[in-house]
């Protein structure tokens, strides 16, 4: 859900999972030109030299491979063009691709992976990226002491050294989808000599990817063509000029305008504005969506019959309608419809106002005792609270005595209350080509990502079933289990499907998106 960038996005060292999260919400809260251009062409081969200036959210406070974001909508590219991804996941296909990888499989129980390395390989300050790098970033990962938001991904791994470019990984459990695990958290990889000083790595980052940082100034960062680069005549641009967006620009008007060259949006909306100036555009499509969490930890969302009453009272439909123009698809449930994992004949129920009438004049005694809850949220305008909070108040409070306050809290207020626990409903997001690792870790009692405190042994039993397969038609069986369990007992309540694309002026081409967004900065360049 993106319109402009905010410059308020999480900073929180330890709560950068979430970052996704958070940003969906800001991005989500905020409210042409058509000129002549040439056709976007996001495949044609690149001119050498030129700079790219890149739409950034926010300062990072970090730039480590260990506490920064890298979810497109924060801090991603920079990763991406400072370290190069060990492999990464391609949104159309759902395929893991090796990249600074050679190769990265399992043994036949799933249990052993071996990681291949590229032979040749130096960080920026000339040290190999070999096997012995590999195991010292995630070792790190799994240390506490470092705060990874990425640590569940490495913790109880055994590490072994086959030879200088082969990895050998034990994991606690089988599991066939290790490698989107690592795609998703482990894939970028700090020079060994820079791990000893995790104060200067997170400003002075150190990897192997096409760019080195230059300048790091408040609101713009300058990266620079990495010399020792692997791969011969890459990248194609001298340099990166990243720039924060104002908050009252869109990426589309920043494009526009020529503040910025290239950015990641979340909304229909603002991808219509794209197509509407003539901008490049690659569509992601990703399963989640924008989503109602609800805390089901403790009273008034502790129980199903409350979660189904809101869900009931409100339209996906009406939403889509009123805060994405109609251009949306309104969500049937976690997976998108062109999943195929999905099942669609399992879509959640919505918009049932007599079914919401029963439910609540259960909940309320027939309308003598109060069904009351805080819809927590950011974002907002001066003249009041966000569009959507207002809706759904509106909605909910049509039934005898049900009470819906709504709290605006800043940023920083609202990730701590989400890792808390101490909110009752919160509007949210989740982004996958796959659900692996992110679904699962979505759901997975004990995870720093389960943000709404959902159990069921159920869902946790189909979920490691599927870790297991790799035949799609046996995974959808699984995840089938696992969507018909959360109609019922409904912790969420996806009501639009993600809409994630990658927009950018047309002249640049070599466009490689990656999980939600995220660039492939080896191949990016000015046309020729």
């Amino acid at each position: 859900m993106q319109r402009s960038v905010p410059a308020n996005v999480p900073r929180s060292r330890r709560l950068s999972p979430l970052s996704v999260i958070v940003a969906v919400l800001l991005l989500l809260l905020a409210g042409c030109d058509s000129g002549s251009r040439a056709p976007a062409d996001p495949f044609a081969t690149p001119r050498s030299g030129g700079v790219l200036r890149l739409a950034l959210s926010a300062d990072p406070v970090s730039l480590d491979p260990f506490t920064a974001s890298n979810y497109a909508v924060a801090y991603g590219n920079l990763l991406s063009a400072i370290y190069d991804p060990l492999v990464w996941v391609d949104p159309s296909t759902g395929s893991v691709q090796a990249h600074l990888a050679e190769s990265f499989t399992p043994d036949a129980t799933a249990r052993v992976w071996t990681l291949g390395l590229r032979p040749g390989v130096v960080f920026s300050d000339g040290t190999p990226l070999d096997a012995a790098a590999v195991k010292a970033n995630w070792q790190m990962h799994a240390d506490p002491a470092s705060h990874s938001a990425y640590a569940p991904a490495a913790a109880g791994l055994k590490l072994t050294i086959l030879d200088p470019l082969h990895l050998a990984v034990e994991l606690p459990a089988p599991n066939a989808h290790f490698n989107r695990t690592v795609a998703n958290g482990l894939s970028y990889v700090a020079s060994p000599r820079a791990l000893g000083d995790p104060k200067a790595l997170a400003v002075r980052p150190v990897g192997a990817g096409p760019f080195v940082l230059a300048e790091h100034g408040p609101g713009r960062i300058v990266l620079r063509r990495n010399a020792s680069y692997w791969q011969p005549g890459r990248p194609y641009l001298d340099e990166i000029d990243a720039q924060v967006v104002p908050t009252d620009k869109t990426v589309p008007g920043a494009i526009a305008d020529h503040t910025v060259d290239l950015g990641t949006v979340t909304s229909p909306l603002t991808a219509k504005e794209a197509a509407d100036r003539h901008l490049g555009l690659v569509d992601l499509h990703l399963s989640g969506g924008l989503m109602l969490l609800f805390n089901t930890r403790r009273p008034p969302f502790d129980t199903p019959a409350a979660r189904h009453a809101i869900a009931d009272s409100l339209s996906a439909a009406e939403m889509d309608r009123r805060f994405a123009g109609g251009l949306g698809s309104a969500a049937r449930g976690i997976f998108s419809d062109t999943s195929p994992l999905a099942n669609n004949q399992l879509g959640a129920k919505d918009d049932d106002p007599q079914a919401a009438a029963a439910a609540f004049d259960m909940l309320t005694a027939g309308g003598k005792k109060p069904f009351d809850f805080t819809f927590l949220t950011v974002g907002g305008t001066s003249s009041g609270p966000p569009p959507e909070a207002v809706y759904i108040q509106q909605q909910v409070q049509r039934f005898p005595n049900v009470h819906m306050k709504i709290e605006v809290v800043d940023t920083a207020t609202l990730i701590q209350r989400n890792v808390s626990g101490d909110f009752d409903v919160v509007l949210s997001g989740l982004w996958m080509s796959d659900p692996e690792p992110v679904l699962f870790d979505f759901l997975r009692p004990s995870s720093p990502t389960n943000i709404s405190g959902y159990a069921n042994q159920e869902v946790t039993d189909a979920m490691n079933d599927a870790r297991l397969l790799v035949q799609m038609d046996a995974r959808r069986e699984q995840y089938t289990r696992v969507q018909v369990q959360l109609n019922k007992d409904l912790p969420f309540w996806v009501y639009q499907q993600a809409a994630n694309a990658v927009v950018f002026e047309p002249r640049l081409t070599g466009i490689q998106p990656f999980a939600d967004g995220v660039l492939l900065f080896d191949r990016i360049g000015l046309r020729k």
